[in-house]
């Protein structure tokens, strides 16, 4: 992946790949597509997504998905993903089609506790939750990943170097095609970075 050669951002024509779900999915929607930013909310064989950018992904794309999934959850080490699949392999398009990836959530360092209870028996640091998933994918296919962590309501970078998140300055999408997603249980403080992310990209 070229993470450094990247041509001027057309600012007209950013696309935000994410999964339209409520939390913060809706609100990468909903204050980007004030400044023109289209999104596409992936969804697999669903009556219950109801985002009004809605895209079925292929099934091409969900069997990538699959085996994406798989290997990010070697990583993970969760248990019983596969009765939760068709939620999981739908999130591979959104790291697909992006070069960065920005994610609301928080993140659990290995031998703590998430906010289900489960203890992490992962190697390294992960994000909680069902973005944890899409998360991994990106990190195992080098995308630019950043994190705001709403616990300790800072901005992080995924390091390659040192397979760590390490504190960074406030990030701004450089890429044509970026993923906007996280938790669910998105606060004001993880809404507020979704609102200063989009100000600094458009230089508000």
């Amino acid at each position: 992946m070229k993470l450094f050669n990247r041509l001027e951002l057309d600012l007209n024509n950013l696309t935000c790949h994410s999964g339209g779900a409520e939390g913060s999915d809706t609100y990468f929607d909903t204050i980007f597509s004030k400044y023109g930013v289209k999104t596409k909310a992936y969804s697999y064989k669903t009556k219950y997504h109801k985002s009004e950018n809605k895209v079925e992904i292929s099934e091409a794309d969900y069997n990538e998905g699959v085996i994406e999934i798989t290997k990010a959850n070697t990583s993970l080490k969760r248990y019983g993903i596969h009765k939760f699949m068709n939620l999981l392999a739908r999130n591979w398009p959104q790291v697909k089609y992006s070069q960065q990836v920005f994610a609301i959530g928080v993140i659990v360092n290995p031998g703590e506790r998430g906010s289900k209870g489960y203890v992490s028996n992962a190697k390294y640091q992960v994000i909680d939750g069902g973005t944890g998933y899409a998360v991994q994918m990106a990190i195992n296919n080098i995308k630019d990943v950043y994190v705001f962590d709403q616990s300790k309501k800072c901005w992080f970078k995924w390091s390659y170097i040192t397979s760590t998140f390490i504190k960074c300055d406030p990030p701004k999408i450089t890429s044509q095609d970026f993923a906007g997603i996280g938790t669910r249980e998105i606060n004001s403080d993880g809404i507020k970075a979704i609102e200063d992310l989009c100000s600094r990209t458009f230089n508000i």
